[in-house]
């Protein structure tokens, strides 16, 4: 049976597929978004070829970035009405469009993922998903609609045990680890969500190493930070 490491350059899914690289017939699968950091995209080429391990590399029809020009700034926290539905009816305006993340996760990482996963008849997929991440997709064993099993050969470790073996084994990691302890696994160097400890480093070594794309990327969080904040003082009011 085929079987896919679902791998993004972050350190669960590096020690994924170093566990698995030595499987007969075991493929990675990157999504590029259009917005991926240079950096990691290189490590990702560079670290399958070093394992020895074929390369999927699935992309979304447009880029992240066109998509979010159509459809809006990905959110952690979203006024209703700085939807796109709500925006067509609603006279407040609070200063963007916005979207919840998983929205533009789903159309630009998850759909084409999914998507090459059923082109190249792939049946079991190998995660870096763990039980204690703050944000779990599907759980250990879940088989979705196509039939598509998901295997987290992590689920019951910690980060401390995916730091120790990265460690024993002399793994290499991106760059951005060396920088801060709060970094993880970087998907879009646009992304104006996720924020929180991970989300500041991400933005801190955006504008560090990619000052151009901060360039970019500092007006839109200005304007999400500004829609959320006209929103909140909007319902103050009621106080």
């Amino acid at each position: 049976m085929k079987k896919v490491v679902q791998f993004s350059g972050g350190k669960d899914s590096i020690v994924c597929l170093h566990l698995f690289k030595d499987v007969d017939d075991v493929q990675a699968l990157f999504t590029n978004t259009g917005g991926a950091f240079p950096h990691v995209e290189d490590f990702v080429s560079e670290t399958c070829k070093e394992f020895g391990v074929p390369l999927i590399i699935a992309r979304p029809e447009n880029s992240v970035m066109d998509w979010q020009k159509a459809n809006g700034l990905a959110a952690d926290i979203i006024p209703w009405d700085s939807t796109p539905f709500m925006q067509t009816m609603s006279k407040a305006d609070f200063g963007a469009t916005l979207i919840p993340y998983a929205t533009c996760c789903a159309a630009n990482i998850w759909t084409p993922m999914n998507q090459a996963l059923l082109d190249n008849d792939i049946k079991y997929v190998i995660r870096g998903s763990k039980e204690c991440d703050s944000k779990v997709g599907v759980p250990d064993g879940y088989v979705d609609d196509n039939g598509i099993y998901y295997h987290s050969p992590l689920w019951n470790w910690t980060d401390e045990d995916v730091f120790e073996y990265i460690a024993d084994h002399q793994i290499k990691l991106p760059d951005h680890y060396s920088i801060s302890g709060d970094s993880d696994s970087l998907d879009c160097w646009c992304c104006t969500a996720y924020m929180g400890k991970t989300g500041a480093a991400r933005v801190s070594y955006t504008k560090d190493r990619y000052p151009d794309f901060y360039d970019s990327l500092a007006p839109n969080i200005a304007l999400v930070n500004t829609a959320v904040s006209n929103a909140v003082k909007y319902y103050a009011e009621g106080f």
